[in-house]
């Protein structure tokens, strides 16, 4: 794989999310040679308007990128023309995330879960090669002729229905697994928020456990759970996958399965980056609770851990915590990472847990 890309933005997208689109395509392993943009609503045929992607094609030409990455999803006639008119490989921010996800992927769901959303991608783009290819055209890719990419087709079909058939045994087992956790009497704690907010940092904290962090996009991907004390009471704690703005419907459904974690939990501690400026703050905030409400978490069970004051200047500190405050009662500020406001977490999580009536009570830390 080529390291070295262009990408492009279509429409009035925030210059915050350009930057995001920047660091995923960083932490993708690319190095970014250009940015264009353009602000105005994605062509039909090319994503682009024909101006502008004369421009693009002038970059591609002085440049040399190894790919192109649009920031929106691209169907599979704007793939088509745009590989054709650029002569470059093409790709858009759906695959890009997936390509996050393949380089940090561990387990054997998760695995799946990018395998069969790479087919639902990839059918509809074969599905209209072959249909040029019945029209007599030569699109220059997917090579070996129409018959060799039919049979292709199929094997694709075949394949991702076995793997929908895996995914729900996986879900299944998962399901019987937290069942018998609250056989067991042990409440389950999720920890969520958007990515790089800190989770994994303070799940280490709390379990004393040694988990990957790099402070980059996407470093948790597979949930893990440990056991964790807060006050006396034991209860399961689980890291799970960061949420982002403007996720595809397509990868939300494929890789959210880890949600059941948070839809399952007792307790979900809502983990935020306290050291964004506040326009950043509020964005990933609202982008936030909106996931909730789409997933159907109810505030009540959602305790918001504002993480990283030790990198905040306090500047606006109370207009992120006013933000917070119109939507939750009680909230806790914290440095996972120096162990600040910890203690109080653990009184905060223990305050919640006491009126749940099935807790088995351990002995303190």
């Amino acid at each position: 794989m080529g390291n070295r890309a262009v990408l492009v933005v279509v429409g009035d997208i925030e210059d915050s999310k350009i930057r995001e689109f920047r660091l995923l395509a960083e932490a993708g392993g690319y190095e970014v040679l250009d940015t264009i943009v353009q602000r105005r609503d994605p062509d039909p045929r090319y994503y682009l308007g024909l101006g502008k992607l004369g421009e693009v094609e002038r970059v591609v030409r002085d440049y040399g990128p190894d790919v192109v990455i649009t920031y929106h999803q691209l169907n599979p006639i704007q793939y088509v023309n745009l590989e054709r008119r650029l002569r470059v490989r093409v790709m858009d921010r759906v695959w890009l995330i997936l390509e996050i996800f393949e380089k940090r992927a561990g387990s054997r769901e998760a695995k799946l879960q990018i395998e069969l959303t790479r087919l639902r991608l990839e059918i509809p783009r074969v599905r209209e090669f072959i249909r040029l290819a019945k029209l007599g055209e030569q699109i220059g890719f997917y090579g070996g002729g129409e018959y060799a990419v039919e049979a292709y087709y199929r094997h694709m079909v075949r394949r991702a229905s076995y793997i929908r058939r895996e995914l729900e045994k996986i879900r299944e087992r998962r399901a019987s697994l937290v069942m018998r956790r609250k056989d067991y009497g042990l409440p389950q704690i999720a920890l969520t928020g958007y990515t790089s907010a800190g989770k994994t940092t303070l799940f280490n904290r709390l379990t004393r456990e040694n988990k990957y962090v790099d402070g980059k996009p996407f470093a948790t991907l597979d949930t893990y759970s440990r056991l964790a004390y807060f006050n006396g009471i034991k209860a399961i704690i689980t890291d799970t996958i960061g949420f982002i703005d403007d996720l595809p419907p397509l990868l939300i459904e494929s890789f959210y399965a880890t949600i059941a974690e948070v839809l399952n939990a007792d307790l979900v501690l809502f983990v935020v980056d306290l050291s964004d400026e506040y326009p950043e703050f509020h964005r990933k905030f609202t982008t936030s609770l909106r996931i909730f409400t789409d997933i159907g978490v109810p505030t009540n069970r959602i305790l918001p851990v504002l993480n990283k004051v030790d990198l905040t200047n306090g500047a606006d500190m109370d207009d992120k915590i006013s933000l917070v405050k119109q939507v939750f009662n009680d909230y806790v500020v914290i440095s996972a990472k120096l162990g600040v406001g910890i203690d109080d977490l653990r009184n905060a999580v223990f305050r919640r847990l006491a009126g749940i009536e099935f807790i088995v009570r351990g002995s303190k830390e």
